[in-house]
């Protein structure tokens, strides 16, 4: 299938000057029209993209790795989302509801507001048919004299709404009815809870009360951390155009009208999450029901658009053009409307998945969906960016105002208690790499709003001097990855947290001094140290082999085979302000990817200095980036093993003005490729590090370019960041492997991920990582990174001819 569309037609679609066709205003009528119609075409041409069907039993119905199992559609930033039957008992609804309750996803019932038909007291035994399109669930039940054909799409971002069209040639008696789920929760080849949602939560005290146009469903406070929270003004609401008599007996209800004709009704769902969110939405739901056909029109429209300034490419195939379908429809999935302590719209990692939902943001997702949501809901991708950046440091910070210009490594609609809240999700002990630069200049270079770019400049800069002044250890422009001042890291009193085993016994212990004398001695079993958790957390590789992880049997193994298990030790250094006061911890390790970063952040800032006006900025940024440059090639790439390494920060600088040598022995991974990402390596290293790449022994897979090297000590097809493939880092090696002269190769790469990666192509759920050596997926379902990574790679290698960035 090809996505041929002039210029004209995309203006048009896109509300763009008409003059820019040159056409007559009959013309540009008839354009528009045409255009109009060709948009409703393609958004039909994408049926069933991501499988929408199921029906729940349990409020938590888990896959094999605590997942939700299921795929419901969600839009608009809405806090609810539904799902297509799967199965005859749960057509005429649309089953769940999946529920977000603040920080995770819970579904409210196997199916809620289900149709059943009668006619001439007899139940009609229906045909079914169901499907998604990008923006909406349709179903379609068929019998003799009887036809319902049902419709959902969101109307705001608290309510969905639904059309039922029933044709009929006699009298029908029409019955809906739902039960809320007791099932607490099950997974995939675990046993499931022997205890109701009741038994669980006896707090949450649900209750279904009839109103003058639907039902209510009520739910009492709960505050489980980890698994469901509510406020105790939260409600599940249904209001219908049609007349019905509700009866509720407990946790379920039925209700009854009648129709002699055919009839077209509407209905709406609408989840609010307090007292004030229902207040403002109850004069919403009237605007939608007085006027559902405009919100059914816009629903329609946006998608249009969303697809229409999406899809492009003209060269991709209908495989390629799907998966990018598929990564709009996740990452718009994944929006949530502002709620709770989030005062922006935001896109969360995945709805779906069991850490991930609610409204929890990332910095590191945030900059990578930003990207990729430019090109389509550029807005979205806006408010996603400041919906960080609402929560930077300041001076005047309470908690820590010595990291001021800091973004905090986890956002979410429950404030820490450190800030006044209950939430256990919220976390400030890291941060992450400083790609913020490069998503807000994608943004610009896709809507040219430069009043953007004055918005975000100096928050920008003032997050790229925290770098430097909190995690530069050696003051060389080098940032390090470490870890903040939070009651994990230290005590009170600023002394470092560990945890060693000696001689078979467990002891907690403190103080940067002792453990850089245990780690001297050698005399210990193991130790565990929450600050190098934090630093390879702030790098966005949880657990990868550069930040000494390795798994006991490999360790075992590497010292067998000679090596020694100093090589995979950390080292930590105080970082601390003029007047002596702690304020972080920094791996004694300077990293190439954050290197890597920090010169295209530079790069960035100094575009961005030059637009607004800031001549002298621009030139130092610059200089920076330069001097970065150089110290990646000079000091960061082993010429024996021909590719790029962090290095350990020596006592004394070397004479080269590096800070120490090369880690090689714990082998190559994806940050190796990051200079050349970012455009900072040498072409000559470049050449050399893309046969790394290109190495079928090394890195070229069955889903190649994966977290680890196969010739890695730490190499685990399985394991997370030390071997599954992230598709971030998959697009960071091949968009790097373009920018150096191997776009064919870079696309004989895309290609075959495309290809191997295991239902990509298919109906599946983008996921979170996916295996080197036989594709299978890993993670978590419906990832946002991941849809935004593939999104770019659609976008970027399948063209005609390469496209400069």
């Amino acid at each position: 299938m090809k996505m041929n569309k002039s210029l004209c037609a995309l203006a048009v679609v896109s509300a763009l000057t008409l003059s820019a066709c040159n056409t007559t205003n009959d013309q540009a009528a008839a354009e528009s029209a045409a255009a109009a119609q060709h948009n409703a075409a393609l958004v039909n041409s994408f049926k069933n993209v991501i499988d929408r069907t199921g029906s729940p039993d349990y409020m938590r119905d888990y896959d094999f790795d605590e997942h939700q199992r299921f795929n419901p559609f969600f839009d608009l930033g809405a806090w609810h989302g539904h799902l297509l039957p799967d199965n005859k008992d749960s057509m005429g609804g649309f089953p769940g509801t999946a529920l977000l309750t603040e920080e995770y996803i819970n579904f409210m019932a196997t199916n809620f507001d289900r149709l059943t038909v009668f006619k001439e007291g007899k139940k009609v035994d229906f045909a079914m048919e169901v499907y998604s399109l990008p923006g909406s669930l349709v179903q379609v039940l068929t019998a003799d004299g009887v036809k319902v054909e049902m419709h959902l799409r969101f109307a705001t971002n608290r309510t969905s709404l639904v059309e039922t069209k029933i044709d009929t040639d006699s009298e029908l008696t029409l019955v809906w009815d739902g039960q809320l789920i007791e099932g607490s929760h099950a997974a995939e080849g675990v046993q499931q809870s022997d205890k109701s949602v009741s038994e669980t939560y006896p707090e949450y005290d649900r209750k279904i009360a009839a109103t003058d146009n639907g039902l209510k469903v009520t739910f009492g406070k709960v505050r489980s951390t980890w698994d469901l929270l509510t406020s105790g003004e939260s409600e599940y609401q249904v209001n219908k155009t049609i007349k019905a008599d509700t009866k509720v007996d407990g946790l379920s209800f039925t209700s009854t009208a009648k129709i002699d004709s055919d009839t077209t009704f509407y209905t709406t769902y609408t989840h609010v999450l307090t007292a004030d969110e229902n207040l403002a939405e109850q004069a919403k739901i009237k605007a939608v029901l007085a006027d559902p056909l405009s919100y059914q029109e816009q629903s329609d429209k946006r998608w249009e658009q969303y697809l229409t300034l999406g899809l492009t490419n003209k060269s991709a195939t209908e495989e390629q053009a799907r998966v990018a379908v598929k990564s709009i429809e996740t990452l718009n999935g994944n929006w949530r409307g502002a709620a709770g302590a989030m005062k922006h719209d935001s896109v969360t990692p995945s709805v779906t998945a069991r850490w991930f939902s609610g409204n929890q943001t990332w910095p590191w997702d945030t900059w990578k969906q930003a990207y990729a949501m430019a090109h389509f809901n550029p807005e979205v991708a806006k408010e996603n960016i400041r919906a960080m950046f609402a929560y930077q440091i300041q001076a005047d910070d309470k908690v820590r105002p010595y990291d001021a210009g800091y973004v905090p490594d986890l956002l979410a609609y429950n404030l820490s208690p450190e800030r006044g809240g209950d939430g256990g999700n919220w976390n400030e002990r890291n941060t992450k790499p400083s790609l913020a630069s490069w998503a807000v200049m994608e943004v610009y270079n896709t809507t040219q709003d430069k009043a953007w770019l004055e918005e975000m400049y100096p928050q920008l800069v003032a997050y790229h001097d925290w770098w430097l002044r909190n995690r530069d250890h050696n003051g060389n422009g080098i940032p390090e990855y470490g870890a903040a001042v939070d009651k994990a890291h230290n005590t009170p009193d600023g002394q470092l947290l560990f945890t060693a085993t000696i001689n078979g016994k467990e002891t907690q212990l403190q103080g940067i001094e002792k453990y850089n004398s245990l780690i001297a001695s050698g005399e210990y079993d193991n130790i565990e140290i929450p600050a190098q958790t934090a630093a390879s957390w702030e790098s966005g590789r949880d657990d990868a082999a550069v930040f000494g992880f390795i798994d006991e049997d490999q360790l075992k193994k590497y010292v067998e085979d000679g090596g020694s298990r100093k090589d995979w030790e950390v080292q930590f250094a105080e970082n601390r302000d003029e007047s002596g006061q702690l304020i972080g911890y920094s791996l004694l390790q300077e990293s190439v990817d954050q290197a890597s970063y920090m010169y295209s952040d530079n790069k960035y800032l100094a575009e961005m200095a030059d637009l607004l006006g800031k001549p002298a900025d621009a030139a130092e940024f610059r200089q920076k980036s330069a001097d970065i440059a150089s110290y990646i090639n000079t000091c960061m790439f082993d010429e024996k093993s021909g590719y790029y390494y962090d290095i350990r920060i020596e006592e004394t600088e070397m004479d080269n003005g590096c800070a120490g040598k090369p880690i090689v022995e714990r082998g190559k991974g994806p940050e190796g490729w990051s200079p050349l990402f970012n455009g900072a390596a040498t072409q000559e290293q470049a050449d050399i590090v893309i046969k790394t790449m290109l190495n079928k022994d090394e890195f070229n897979t069955f889903v190649p370019l994966g977290t680890a090297s196969q010739q890695s000590p730490a190499f685990g097809a399985d394991i997370y960041w030390r071997g599954r493939v992230w598709v971030d880092q998959f697009y960071f090696g091949v968009r790097g492997m373009e920018q150096y002269g191997y776009h064919d190769q870079a696309v004989e790469l895309a290609n075959k991920f495309f290809q191997n990666a295991d239902g990509l192509v298919e109906d599946g759920p983008i996921r979170e990582n996916y295996n080197p050596l036989n594709g299978a997926q890993q993670g978590a379902p419906n990832f946002s990174w991941s849809a935004a990574h593939l999104y770019m790679l659609y976008n970027e290698f399948f063209a005609e001819q390469k496209t400069e960035k």
